[in-house]
């Protein structure tokens, strides 16, 4: 209900501007500009992309702004997958409000296009501004594109999407001075106003406010660094009333370290023991330069938390099986889940992939579970790379997995690993004919 509440309110959003910007081209002082000549129905169409545009990259802002009415909806990671996508129509409607405007305006004078755009940065008000971040949005999302690809480093991500905001603000006075959508309808103004105050905002609370007053309320710092294989690292956080910060096992946090080296950065890391009102444990393998430098922290550094955020809880489990597929670091949602899972009574199979056996994470921990709770969890490690394991061997594949899962209807499926490890896991299950929605991961491409 709640993710319906949400597509209805979307959906009503569009249905407001499409009215005003009809009603508006209707009763043009000009005539309608609908069924007039062609110059009037660029214009009017011109500035349908351009409105879209703008709330385009509202819709963008509260998609990744991890708020929490939202994202506790859809989950962060498919929030990021529709943004990614948002991302490439926004570059078309950007293109096509300066184009269609500018050709339209240039029909009306009996002028050349390159004159009236010109025309436009001498003589409108806010038109160069917009100009300008017209050019930084586009070059934002073509380079973002770019990094998402070449997987660059996090600090160019974060600048290019400083840059994003940048834009806007030199977007926004030319929507409001120029616009005959808001000139001519201080309802439709009004509005739009409102809009980007409800955006920002929410943007304002949930990425600054609620953060720090948090770490104000629980004081969270580092307690403990623990080695778990030769390049993961446990981090164990405490603070003050930790009972009252509300956290599910397989859910995750923004950690923003404040240390040097640190503190200017944060990134997802999940839970990795089962949440007991007492302190948090994350497990950190070494994958770059932020990462790499985790061993480094020391006991006594404050942390900022954002969130908790995520969907990956036992909360989508309704059946009375459970199967958690993890590969490598993976595992530490996995971790988490599986001790909740058991304690309601439901049967576990944990299938653990790895290279060798010094890659397996908790290995001491998984095992102590398994005899605490023999007869409900199963652990099946998958080795891929080391002659000496005596147990399953290879990657997992569909004979492994109709093998080692005899019933797979019957269950509901946690996947965690490498993105390659999921999509193949995924593809699997459903040919197993299980169903999409007993299929539950999270991929935190933020």
């Amino acid at each position: 209900m709640k993710k319906a509440g949400l597509l209805i309110l979307l959906a009503a959003q569009l249905v407001i501007i499409l009215a005003f910007w009809g009603w508006n081209h209707v009763n043009h002082l000009m005539g309608n500009q609908f069924t007039g000549d062609a110059a009037g129905q660029l214009l009017a169409y011109g500035r349908l992309a351009g409105l879209l545009a703008a709330f385009a990259i509202l819709l963008q802002l509260i998609l990744m702004g991890r708020i929490k009415w939202v994202e506790s909806v859809f989950g962060l990671d498919r929030l990021s997958r529709l943004h990614h996508i948002l991302g490439f129509s926004l570059v078309v409607l950007l293109v096509l409000h300066p184009v269609l405007v500018t050709i339209g305006h240039a029909k009306q004078a009996d002028t050349g296009v390159i004159a009236q755009f010109v025309d436009f940065c001498k003589n409108w008000d806010d038109v160069p501004a917009a100009a300008a971040g017209l050019g930084l949005m586009i070059f934002a999302i073509i380079v973002s594109i770019a990094i998402i690809r070449k997987r660059l480093r996090y600090e160019t991500w974060h600048i290019i999407h400083m840059a994003f905001y940048i834009a806007i603000a030199l977007a926004f006075g030319h929507q409001l001075a120029v616009g005959s959508d808001f000139t001519g309808n201080r309802y439709f103004a009004g509005y739009w106003y409102a809009l980007y105050i409800f955006t920002f905002g929410n943007m304002i609370y949930y990425r600054i406010v609620s953060p720090l007053w948090k770490f104000r309320k629980h004081r969270f710092a580092v307690t403990g660094i623990v080695p778990e294989a030769a390049d993961v690292t446990s981090v164990h956080i405490e603070g003050r009333e930790m009972a009252s910060f509300r956290i599910k096992a397989g859910q995750f946090m923004m950690l923003r370290f404040m240390a040097k080296g640190f503190r200017w950065q944060s990134h997802p890391f999940s839970m990795s023991c089962l949440p007991d009102g007492r302190h948090l444990r994350v497990t950190i393998k070494q994958l770059g330069d932020f990462t790499g430098k985790i061993p480094e922290l020391r006991p006594g550094i404050p942390v900022i938390i954002d969130g908790p955020h995520g969907v990956f809880t036992a909360r989508q489990c309704h059946s009375h099986n459970a199967v958690m597929i993890a590969g490598g670091i993976g595992i530490t949602p996995i971790r988490s889940l599986s001790e909740e899972l058991l304690n309601t009574g439901c049967n576990v199979h944990i299938i653990y992939s790895n290279r060798n056996q010094a890659s397996i994470v908790f290995r001491k921990e998984l095992d102590e579970l398994a005899a605490a709770f023999h007869g409900m969890l199963k652990l099946t490690h998958v080795i891929s790379e080391d002659p000496d394991w005596q147990g399953e061997h290879g990657k997992l594949d569909r004979e492994k997995i109709a093998r080692l899962v005899p019933a797979p209807r019957e269950c509901d499926f946690y996947l965690c690993g490498p993105p390659p490890m999921m999509k193949s896991m995924r593809s699997i299950l459903l040919k197993h004919g299980v169903y999409s929605g007993k299929i539950h991961y999270e991929r935190f491409s933020l």
